[in-house]
């Protein structure tokens, strides 16, 4: 039973330290300047933690954000929808996702998937009662864009 724990984890560290590797490489920014921008915390009414584990800004007013997320256990997201394409990483725990005429997909640690972008989010959420859901998740915006928008 260890191997698939020790795999999942070599793996996870190999797409985080890639998803880094490329966010840091692909800048025209120093290494230490990109860090000092990071670190910005919010905490939602309901609990949800995001830390902004790196934010950059390109000539073109794109704005790359990779974002530490935590979902207290049960809490969930009212009906959204994204301006662009992310890609999610789950470090910890359970989510659960379903865009409007879909099915209800479920993902544990060491799973990825994609955000749509423009499509209506109906469901997202932490459904398990006892622990939290931790998840990396990285996308690009225009600069000042929230990613997360609630009609």
């Amino acid at each position: 039973m260890a191997v698939p724990k020790i795999e999942a984890d070599i793996k996870r560290r190999l797409f985080l330290g890639a998803m880094a590797g490329a966010a840091f490489a692909f800048s025209d920014v120093p290494l230490l300047a990109q860090l000092n921008t990071a670190g910005n915390t919010a905490v939602s009414p309901d609990g949800i933690i995001r830390t902004t584990l790196q934010n950059y800004i390109n000539a073109a007013g794109e704005e790359f954000r990779m974002v530490l997320t935590t979902f207290p256990a049960g809490v969930g997201l009212p009906t959204h929808h994204h301006p662009s394409v992310a890609h999610n990483y789950v470090l910890e725990g359970v989510a659960e996702s379903q865009y409007a005429g879909e099915e209800l997909q479920r993902f544990i640690a060491g799973e990825s998937y994609q955000d749509r972008a423009e499509a209506q989010h109906t469901i997202f959420r932490n459904p398990d009662s006892a622990s939290p859901l931790k998840y990396l998740i990285v996308y690009t915006v225009t600069k000042g864009q929230p990613y997360l928008i609630i009609p």
